[in-house]
Formats: structure tokens, sequence, C-alpha cells
């Protein structure tokens, strides 16, 4: 077992040269290369040899995140995570995870310069099949560069928090294939005061974020992070694409969701970096339609959320006796019944319902 998601992950044999990147004798949860893949078994199998010589650097990160979460040090940091089954509505002394009633925050205006055509709906995402995950960690001056160490735990943590979002997907069909940019930029940090009426998100995230953007051929702003998306998406064959920054810069918020992506502080606030994996976790609930379920946000049992359109059934203000645990409520490895329909899963036929083991385990047997 890799981390406390309590699933069975192997490393798997390489692909062959030409050979097909799905080809697997088990499911492919993440894939940086074809020479890393991590596979998700019902039993225990041999870790296959790998020629370490040839990595990509990319492959190279995958691999020290693996090892890392199979580090019995790690494990027991793990059990020891600060908050551990707290609320995200910061009812346990550590900052309420959304600073603002709604989880996802608008997303940046466009740069300036290209007629803007009428706002076109959200697209709907789902988690099922090949995601493409575009993993920024962007290295600034002095006190904001990115140590070897911290990059190899960032890699680790969001490995970790996917690991259970993936592991819980009733079809057991969901792969993430990595796109990771390590991107030095020489940005300094936001300072002063922020200009009156300046989107607050975007006055300290934009400065590093577009230097970031552009250092790899993309342009500023919103625009550069909808090229970026596409091209990762086309890149790794995918059917959704999506990115994250980790940062040290000054942010507005240490975590949160601007609908095609995340922002997230490397030191998260109160809750530590023992605790990135759960609330990158969260995050990405947000990025395909999981409403909030803790009380302090605002929900209530209604709307239609995600790829199937369900109401927020669990929801801590409504709920018989709050609700029941989830990742979308609680600092902890748990799913309610309706957050697997907002994710987007591939979900068994009508009438056959969803084995509590497929969605509760992982959460159950960490909470006993």
């Amino acid at each position: 077992m890799a981390g406390d998601v309590n699933l069975p992950e192997a490393l798997l044999a390489p692909i062959a040269q030409g050979g097909m990147a799905m080809a697997a004798p088990l499911p492919v949860l993440h894939e940086y290369g074809p020479s890393v893949r991590i596979g998700l078994s019902a039993a225990a199998v041999p870790q296959a040899p790998i020629n370490e010589a040839g990595l990509s650097e990319q492959e190279r990160l995958g691999l020290q995140a693996f090892r890392l979460r199979l580090n019995a040090s790690y494990k027991e940091a793990k059990e020891r995570r600060p908050h551990k089954s707290s609320s995200w509505g910061g009812d346990d002394g550590q900052p309420q995870l959304h600073r603002d009633q709604h989880a996802v925050i608008p997303p940046a205006t466009p740069v300036p310069g290209n007629p803007s055509p009428v706002q076109a709906a959200p697209p709907v995402r789902r988690l099922a099949g090949r995601i493409a995950v575009g993993l920024f960690i962007v290295s600034g001056p002095g006190s904001l560069a990115m140590t070897d160490a911290q990059q190899q735990k960032i890699v680790a943590e969001v490995q970790n928090g996917l690991s259970f979002l993936g592991g819980q997907a009733p079809a057991k069909d969901v792969t993430f294939v990595y796109d990771t940019q390590v991107v030095p930029v020489t940005t300094p940090d936001t300072a002063g005061q922020r200009p009156v009426g300046c989107d607050p998100y975007e006055h300290f995230e934009a400065p590093w974020r577009d230097d970031a953007l552009t250092s790899i051929g993309h342009p500023a702003g919103l625009a550069g992070i909808r090229s970026y998306i596409k091209a990762i998406k086309t890149a790794k064959r995918a059917q959704v694409a999506y990115c994250a920054f980790f940062t040290h810069y000054q942010l507005h918020h240490f975590a949160y969701c601007r609908g095609e992506y995340l922002v997230m502080h490397y030191d998260n606030d109160g809750w530590g970096t023992d605790n990135l994996d759960s609330v990158f976790a969260h995050e990405t609930g947000h990025v395909f339609g999981a409403p909030d379920e803790y009380a302090e946000s605002g929900c209530d049992c209604g709307g239609s959320h995600g790829f199937y359109g369900r109401p927020n059934l669990n929801c801590e203000n409504c709920a018989e006796d709050g609700g029941v645990a989830c990742i979308m409520k609680r600092n902890t490895w748990a799913m309610c019944a309706e957050t697997p329909y907002h994710l987007g899963y591939t979900m068994p036929p009508a009438g056959a319902g969803i084995a509590a083991s497929a969605v509760a385990a992982p959460g159950a047997a960490l909470e006993a």
C-alpha cells in the first residue's frame, strides 16, 4: 500500500517502444510516461523493474513520489495529519478552506485586445477515462524557490490525493496522465496595497502565473491557461484536462479553484503540507462539479451538480444528522453516495447500485 488511501498500487512494466499507452494487465491509475506507470490491483503484485538511467524528469519525479508514499515515515505522518477528519469549514481552529461562500471563484478576466465572444456555458467535466493533469511547480527567487524536496513532496501529495479519487471510481477506468512543469521565474512577490476594484485573486496570482505561462510558450492570462490545457489534452490523448499551480508566492487565499485550474500555496496555511493531498483532492472535486458539503459553505440540499445533475443531498445544513463523512465536507478519505455522481464517474446501470466497498471502504478503513 502506498500512502494512506488504502489501495493496492504497483509499478507496471514499461511500455515497449511503439506499444499502446493503455496496454497493461491492471487498471492504470497514474501515468508519467511509458516507463513510469502505477497500476491498481485487487491483489499484491511484484513491482516492475525500471531502468532509471533513461527516465525523463517527469518520470523521475513520479517514481520518487511513489517511493516516498511507500515510505513508513510518510505513512506515519499521514496517520498524524493535522486536523484529520475536521470540517473544511474551519471549526477546529484551522482556516476555512474557502474564503468566499462559493467554492469556485469566477475565472480571471481575459487579457484585453481581442473582442470577447458571448460567454459560453462552462464545460461539464467528468472524472472518467484519461484525465490530463497539468502540474505547474512555480519556483521564484530567494525564499520563493521550490527546493528539490518540496518538488518531490508536491508530486507525492498530488499522487496520493488523486489515488483516492481514481481508486473510488466504480468502473476503475480513471487514469491520470501528467504534464509536470517545474518553472523558474524571476518575478518579485506582490507588495503594497491592492488597487480598489481589482480582483484580489488575480492581483496576487497574475504576475508569477503569467510569467510561468509565457516561459513555456503560452499566452498570459486565462487565454494562456486554456491554450495550455488544450495542448496537454491533445498530447495525452485525454478526455478531460485541467491544471494546478503550486507556489510560495503570496495569494489572496491559500487554495482555490477557478473553473479549469487550481492554485495552492505550498504551506497550505493552517492545514500544513501533510494535507496538501486532501486539499488538492477536494479542489479537484470542484473542477469536476462536486459542491461543498460543509455548513460554513452555505450549501443546501438542492441544485443540479456535476455531469449527472444531481442535488447536494449530503449538505451538512440539511441532510439528516448532518450527513455522512465525505471529502467534500471533511478532511477525510471518504465519499458519500452523491459525490460519485457529482464527479461524473462511470456508474453502474440503474438499479445495480454502488457497493459500499466501492465508495466508502478507503475512508472507512482509515477512520476505524
